[in-house]
């Protein structure tokens, strides 16, 4: 029974990996992941990012040995977004290849873990019902699976941080179940730097479980605490080799201090650099499966009034809950405060605790007779069909509540949509209409010549300098101009007004949902409007756009 959610997700995951182009950072990590294992050393990341999710990504590169490219001026210099391009587009080892290898080892690896936890955990809490209906809805959960499907540091911290308060979670805890416990947070710490909050939030955790007890108390678990911290602090200085442990504070301290500067963020037409209070919960609450989120709140609801059912008896309803509820909870919190809010990926951590909600609310409106398994089976129905009706373009996907997938550009950007991903899809529309070159305004660092693209770059998002190819696509009689959703709603740019005069244009397509695609072949008004952006763009539309101004 656990197989198959668990064969589900890595379907979707799968089909999801094939259909995306590398998305911002995968290239960076993949690249970063693959140097460190060639030559024991950590510098092209290492301020950024803890080294153990990039290793682990870049693991089945060994077997194919592709070259490092240190003799490069990109790899000397330390820049690592053109060394990361060149590494994945200029080895013998096709860059795709690498890619969807190190994602698809991710998705096994990250599936089988929290997958595998979120089992084991709901088979305690409520019986096999509870723990089929929440593997279930770790296998619909799209923001879940399609992160985990990617080469980023963000499956790892999850799947890790899960692991630990599962650990936390046994009744008794021996001097191992401690051991364990600290070494996955170890683990943690070494995958993700916002894993900082686990020490303090595993204390904060222990001491409320420990007051909860009925009397009398058993005695503080002080050594097992001190266990819990020797094995984590091992854990974590054995992933930087022991000798390049100090890395570790540094780049903690560059990330902090980056943190605290902010990024810019979009929410339904609102912009900030400082961070809001309602950005994750909005994120949370649209891109979630509607059924799953009333499932997961109303078991919330109930284990907070101490409703837990009979599957508590004698084992005090709000204490057995602590373990989901706390950290679920306390690091959606931390979320709510921070500066950097680009993507719901940033609540990966918490996610797999509202699954375990979420499959213990279906189990007991199954178990509540006929009506109750007939209504159980209707959510999950809807569920499918509202993800699968998404697949493979996961990262896109949107509820009901705003509209689907369709009207997602309107509420969010950047990693909640749009990562560069869909490169690759709107090269195989264009390619089933002969491949007319295009304008394209990207954000990513995917090279879209690798798809057999020919455009001219307007207005490009990217890390990376592309030229683009000496075409003239308005004298195709054509004017084709493709742009990224987090382009068109302008969340990098300093003039939010951009791309204005193009929103009040219905797309011809949306590759992926996440690049829109214009013609504009019979639009003066948008042929002049593009003119301008070329000009802007630095690009002189007498050179690539003769016919714009005509």
């Amino acid at each position: 029974a656990p197989l198959l959610p668990l064969l589900l997700a890595v379907a979707l995951g799968w089909g999801f990996i094939r259909s995306a182009a590398p998305t911002y950072d995968e290239a960076v990590h993949l690249a970063s992941g693959y140097s460190y294992l060639a030559t024991g050393r950590y510098r092209l990341n290492i301020m950024d990012h803890p080294p153990l999710a990039e290793m682990w990504a870049a693991l089945p590169l060994l077997a194919w040995r592709p070259h490092l490219l240190s003799s490069t001026p990109d790899w000397e210099l330390s820049r690592v977004y053109h060394y990361s391009d060149l590494f994945l587009n200029r080895n013998k080892v096709p860059g795709e290849r690498m890619m969807n290898a190190g994602r698809l080892f991710c998705l096994l690896s990250w599936t089988l873990l929290i997958g595998g936890g979120v089992w084991a955990w709901s088979l305690s809490l409520g019986g096999r019902g509870a723990a089929f209906f929440s593997a279930l809805s770790f296998a619909l959960t799209p923001a879940l699976v399609s992160n985990l499907s990617l080469v980023t540091t963000d499956g790892a911290s999850a799947a890790f941080f899960f692991l630990t308060f599962l650990f936390l979670s046994v009744e008794d805890r021996t001097k191992t179940v401690w051991a364990a416990a600290g070494a996955c947070a170890g683990l943690a710490l070494a995958s993700k730097f916002n894993m900082a909050l686990l020490g303090p939030m595993v204390l904060a955790g222990v001491l409320a479980d420990h007051a909860l007890r009925p009397k009398p108390r058993p005695p503080f678990p002080y050594t097992g605490l001190f266990l819990f911290g020797l094995c984590a602090f091992l854990a974590l200085a054995a992933v930087y080799r022991f000798g390049q442990f100090g890395l570790y504070w540094e780049g903690l301290r560059a990330t902090w201090q980056r943190l605290g500067e902010g990024r810019s963020s979009f929410l339904h037409g609102h912009y900030s650099i400082e961070g809001s209070l309602t950005y994750f919960p909005i994120a949370f609450a649209i891109k979630t499966p509607l059924p799953l989120l009333g499932a997961g709140v109303i078991a919330i609801i109930l284990w907070v009034k101490g409703q837990g059912g009979e599957i508590t008896a004698g084992a005090g309803p709000r204490r057995r809950y602590l373990g989901v509820l706390f950290p679920m909870t306390v690091y959606f919190l931390a979320a709510l405060t921070a500066k950097v809010q680009i993507g719901i990926r940033h609540l990966l951590p918490m996610m797999p605790f509202f699954v375990l909600a979420s499959g213990w609310g279906l189990s007991r409106l199954w178990a509540k007779g006929r009506l109750g398994a007939a209504a159980a089976a209707l959510l999950c129905l809807w569920t499918a069909a509202s993800v699968l009706r998404t697949q493979p373009f996961l990262l896109a996907y949107f509820n009901e509540a705003v509209g689907g997938p369709s009207n997602g550009r309107h509420w969010l950007a950047d990693s909640n949509l749009d990562w560069g991903q869909d490169l690759k899809t709107l090269a195989r529309e264009l390619a089933a209409e002969g491949n007319p070159p295009i304008y394209l305004s990207y954000f990513g660092t995917a090279d879209p010549a690798a798809y057999g693209l020919r455009y001219v770059p307007v207005a490009f998002s990217a890390n990376v300098e592309r030229i683009g190819d000496a075409v003239d696509p308005s004298l195709t009689g054509r004017v084709l101009f493709a742009v990224s959703a987090t382009n068109l709603q302008c969340v990098y740019f300093a003039d939010k007004t951009l791309f204005d005069w193009l929103k009040s244009r219905a797309p011809l397509k949306a590759p992926g949902g996440s690049i829109f695609l214009y013609d504009l072949s019979s639009d003066a008004e948008g042929k002049r409007s593009l003119a301008r952006l070329l000009a802007l763009s630095g690009r002189d539309p007498g050179l690539f756009g003769k016919r714009l101004l005509e």
